[in-house]
């Protein structure tokens, strides 16, 4: 994951140099696990980017997006793949202003819907990896906030955990899945690091002092 993060930091200075980003606060988030450091040598991309909009965001997010489009596709072609769901920066939904971030987040908690479970598992791992980071501690301050006390999304959140299973069997024994050449495998991240980091997440938006 610091490999990674060290490429990807590289990635986004020098793309940064060829696009007019001046007088843009913004910071470029890492998502889902590689916002919790637990990206593996194949992985796919998650990422999305936190602005500053005194004005109109349009304006600035139509500056942004070409940025974003040629970070992810510089990405892509050093081995990280594109992110099948389009969870990237380049997509419009996920490249926001801090405003219309406490927004989307604001959505996801009063109507935790199974997508709504699904994005929170994936974009409240947020980190910032490049850019004006205390954009992104500003917005992990007031998420902790609204999620600490809200019982009913911090239930549902816990119901939505308890949906991941190890891949054991009835007596104990290992049972793996998979057809063809994936035959008689284990996906160590659905049955195995999901069980922990779906647990820890419910710990942390508690504001639980484990975590």
């Amino acid at each position: 994951a610091t490999l990674n993060d060290r490429l990807g930091e590289r990635i986004l200075a020098l793309e940064a140099s060829r696009h007019d980003l001046g007088g843009i606060r913004f910071c470029w988030l890492a998502l889902g696990s590689e916002g919790r450091h637990e990206q593996t040598f194949a992985s796919d991309q998650d990422n999305a980017i936190v602005f500053e909009a005194e004005g109109p965001a349009d304006a600035v997010r139509a500056r942004l997006l070409p940025f974003a489009a040629a970070v992810n596709a510089t990405l892509d072609a050093c081995g990280f793949p594109l992110c099948k769901g389009d969870i990237m920066a380049r997509n419009p939904k996920w490249c926001l202003a801090a405003a219309e971030w406490r927004m989307r987040f604001g959505e996801w908690i009063r109507n935790p819907l199974p997508e709504a479970l699904l994005n929170a598992n994936i974009f409240f791992d947020f980190r910032p990896l490049w850019g004006d980071v205390a954009l992104a501690g500003h917005l992990r301050a007031w998420l902790g906030s609204v999620t600490r006390d809200d019982q009913r999304f911090l239930r549902m959140m816990a119901q939505n955990a308890l949906q991941s299973r190890p891949p054991l069997g009835f007596f104990g024994a290992v049972r793996t899945s998979g057809e063809g050449a994936e035959g008689g495998t284990i996906d160590l991240k659905a049955q195995g690091t999901r069980i922990f980091t779906d647990a820890g997440l419910v710990w942390a938006e508690a504001g639980c002092s484990m975590c």
